[in-house]
């Protein structure tokens, strides 16, 4: 929750940081002048009695002789020339008689000096008396009156003189911060800049941003500014050959009507040329050769963006992983409002080359539409539910609103879907400071057997001018220049929707005022699933019997690894499955107590960020309680210690599945309300006993052994080949990743490290077949556990090489074909 102190802080980075500065330079500053004119002050105090005491002594010594005579002219004139020049105001002598010889000194310097001070200086000094004395007579009493202004005076020429310089001193040093800041942050701040650039423009503004940005990031960003470039000439190419098709079929057919060509793919355009070819043989070359130059690049473009696919997003998850990584150490403020800076440009960049490469898809005509039973009602919620933060985070409301009349099983591409109404919402989220986004769901009549459904985004946003309302399904197309330097983008988002909605049989527009809001909507056709149930997809094989298939079912799905989310995900999804994933405990609470839809089962993982499985499961079971409804809560977890089961069954889990996760138990844990299967027929459940010993082979691995390696080859022929070619990439290059995360925990004797990295590591690498790895792992993971993080630098460099061979064994099994 945010601070008061929090509040008052500046938005721009470079200010905060100027503040902070600022605010430490004059404490620094201040307390450095303070000290300094405090101690001049007290010397100046003590300088000053010194001399009076020598003064006085040396006076003494001159008038003694003539106060013995009475030679009160001698000792006017003595007292005269001691003053003149001193610190002193008057001096006197007063003799037993009640005589008085008193000098004043008017020639000490005037100017101003405040009462503070003056008090302050005159409470340390004080008069001195000298009694004059021969042979045990005394004589009279020599005074001496101290010149406060005179002292004070000084002083305060020196404290001015002090604070002028420190203030000097003070803006110099805040000068040369804010000129360095203002340079160093101005290269991410032209990030978006570039990327909306021309092609002309966008080598020179990327040579030049790639120069600026600081070393550590300067590698990284100069491959990007490579693949960029490549992507950027090869989308041109492919435009360059789909104009020159373009004309060439204008010259073949000029009575056609030129909007019906122009709204042509690649793909399109090439059987209209082939068509054109066959029936004008006296053509025919001319057209065939503008058919192959399509082809061409068309087949180019595909392996290039199949090649760019894997080249960029290699090294964006590095960034974006490796930044993660460092946000969760100790970092002074500066630097994890830098590096949120680096991972936010980077998610951005990212998000910009998913679209591109997701477009150029659809325009080279390789869309092809998956069409499968599902809820619409149960969609959108979800679609809604994972983009709820996002709207909270700016004051927002999402809201569903359904026509009962719509259709509750639909058969259809329903990720398409979803792909469409989260970029239509996403919009209208980034556009809208206030009030609601409604999303509305409307039956229109039905056209040759399918129902058609119109859908509806509501948002009180920022609007759209009329004459920008024709032009913003265009791709690289906003509504006006500067959204894109006010909320990023690419203009491709709206281009996409539009093609996947001719592609599902309907129409996309808007209606917008500016200033009060918009109104985007599409039509879509689907088939009406009769059954009255979610799913009609069997199990994986097909041999298996119909038995074994399950209605489907609205999972929500609690995992924060993304090769186990891509597995599970994988396995759901091919049972026929709705899946919502959450990545973490709070946000797993939030969207099981928050759902209009009750989910019919949670997997819930037990070590994950912000909150773990088990206190999840407690809160969404305090939460019942008020509500009176019960859902299932499965946990999945690598470990299989003694006492897990006490501890799921306390927090008020129902199973209890081990990783690495087989499809049989799933479907059994997924069948357990459909069959009447209890917890103790389902493998893996609560009730399981606890795991056997370990093999000899497993126990052994830990040391080194004198007999034969481990076949990782045979290991993974014996696995399920499904699971391995869905994971197997995703491990490949995440399994580095924890390693290092390994070898930091050691470092550093972070024994929460070692044993998230350890835990992780083994609730995949079981699908592999690869025990060594597995024993390894869980060694680790024990040693984190109990807090013995010096004992594992042996293990960890054991289970590196381990890895090294699976990986290995596990490239050549994916290269071979399924």
């Amino acid at each position: 929750m945010p601070t008061p102190l929090i509040n008052l802080l500046p938005n721009s980075l470079v200010k905060r940081v100027f503040a902070l500065y600022a605010v430490t330079m004059l404490l620094f500053v201040g307390a450095g002048t303070w000290l300094f004119l405090h101690y001049q002050f007290t010397q100046e105090i003590e300088g000053v009695q010194q001399s009076a005491t020598m003064l006085v002594e040396a006076t003494a010594q001159t008038i003694t002789d003539s106060a013995v005579i009475g030679d009160y002219d001698t000792i006017q004139r003595t007292l005269d020339r001691g003053i003149i020049q001193s610190q002193f105001s008057s001096a006197a002598f007063i003799d037993l008689r009640g005589g008085v010889v008193k000098s004043l000194n008017n020639s000490g310097p005037e100017g101003y000096v405040p009462g503070w001070l003056r008090e302050q200086v005159g409470s340390q000094l004080y008069d001195i008396n000298r009694t004059i004395s021969v042979g045990g007579h005394d004589y009279g009493v020599l005074r001496l009156e101290f010149a406060v202004g005179v002292v004070a005076l000084h002083l305060w020429h020196l404290l001015l003189a002090a604070i002028g310089l420190s203030i000097a001193s003070l803006l110099g040093g805040l000068f040369l911060i804010w000129y360095s800041l203002r340079r160093w942050i101005s290269s991410f701040q032209r990030m978006d800049t570039v990327l909306s650039a021309s092609d002309p423009q966008f080598e020179k503004l990327a040579g030049e941003m790639v120069l600026a940005v600081p070393e550590e990031f300067r590698a990284t960003f100069e491959a990007l500014h490579r693949a960029s470039g490549s992507l950027r000439l090869e989308l041109r190419q492919r435009e360059q050959a789909l104009a020159a098709l373009r004309r060439v079929l204008s010259n073949l057919l000029p009575d056609a009507p030129s909007p019906e060509a122009q709204s042509m793919d690649i793909a399109a355009l090439s059987r209209v040329v082939l068509q054109v070819i066959q029936e004008r043989e006296g053509s025919r070359q001319a057209l065939q050769d503008a058919m192959q130059a399509a082809e061409a690049a068309s087949r180019a473009k595909s392996e290039f963006l199949a090649v760019m696919s894997h080249e960029i997003r290699t090294p964006m998850n590095g960034i974006i992983g490796m930044t993660t990584l460092t946000l969760e150490t100790e970092l002074s403020e500066p630097q994890r409002e830098y590096l949120n800076m680096v991972k936010k440009s980077a998610d951005s960049l990212l998000a910009i080359i998913n679209d591109i490469l997701d477009f150029s898809k659809i325009e080279a005509g390789q869309l092809t539409l998956d069409l499968r039973p599902f809820r619409p009602h149960s969609l959108v919620r979800g679609t809604l539910n994972s983009l709820d933060t996002q709207a909270r985070l700016k004051g927002l409301r999402l809201a569903y609103d359904p026509q009962t009349t719509v259709p509750p099983h639909l058969i259809g591409d329903a990720g398409r879907l979803r792909q469409i109404l989260i970029n239509l919402v996403g919009n209208a989220i980034k556009f809208s400071r206030q009030g609601v986004v409604q999303v509305r769901v409307l039956r229109q009549p039905d056209q040759r057997g399918q129902a058609v459904l119109r859908f509806e985004v509501h948002d009180q946003g920022v609007g759209i001018e009329p004459d920008k309302q024709k032009v913003i399904f265009d791709p690289f197309t906003q509504a006006d220049a500067s959204i894109t330097r006010h909320f990023g983008g690419t203009g491709l988002g709206l281009a996409i929707c539009a093609k996947l909605v001719r592609a599902m049989g309907g129409e996309i527009g808007v209606r917008s005022t500016a200033g009060q809001g918009s109104t985007f909507f599409f039509t879509a056709a689907f088939d009406i699933d009769h059954s009255e149930s979610s799913s009609d997809i069997m199990s994986l094989s097909d041999a298996e019997e119909a038995s074994d298939s399950v209605n489907s079912l609205r999972v929500l799905l609690v995992e924060d690894n993304e090769i186990n989310q891509k597995l599970a995900l994988s396995l759901l999804e091919r049972e026929g499955h709705e899946v919502d994933v959450a990545t973490d405990g709070a946000q797993a609470v939030r969207m099981a107590t928050q759902s209009d839809t009750p989910y019919d089962l949670i997997l819930m993982d037990m070590q994950m960020p912000v909150l773990d499985g088990l206190e999840a499961t407690r809160r969404i079971r305090a939460h019942e309680r008020n509500t009176r409804e019960h859902v299932r809560i499965v946990a999945m977890t690598a470990n299989a210690m003694t006492g897990d089961r006490e501890r799921c069954l306390a927090a008020g889990m129902d199973e209890y599945l081990a990783k690495p996760i087989k499809l049989d138990e799933l479907r059994a844990a997924l069948r357990w309300q459909d069959a009447g299967y209890s917890p103790a027929t389902v493998p893996g459940a609560l009730s399981a006993a606890p795991p056997a010993a370990p093999s000899p082979l497993v126990a052994a691995v830990a040391k080194p052994a004198a007999g034969p390696a481990f076949d990782y080859a045979s290991a993974l022929a014996s696995a399920d080949a499904m699971v391995v070619r869905i994971i197997g990439d995703s491990f490949r290059s995440n399994w580095p990743v924890q390693v290092q995360n390994l070898h930091t925990a050691v470092v550093q004797a972070d024994a929460p490290l070692l044993q998230r990295s350890a835990h992780t590591l083994r609730g995949i690498v079981g699908h592999f077949g690869a025990a060594p790895v597995d024993t390894l792992s869980r060694q680790i993971e024990l040693l984190g556990a109990k807090g013995t993080v010096d004992q594992a630098a042996a293990l960890v460099a054991q289970l590196e090489t381990e890895l090294k061979t699976l990986d290995l064994a596990l490239s050549r099994f994916l290269s071979q074909p399924a």
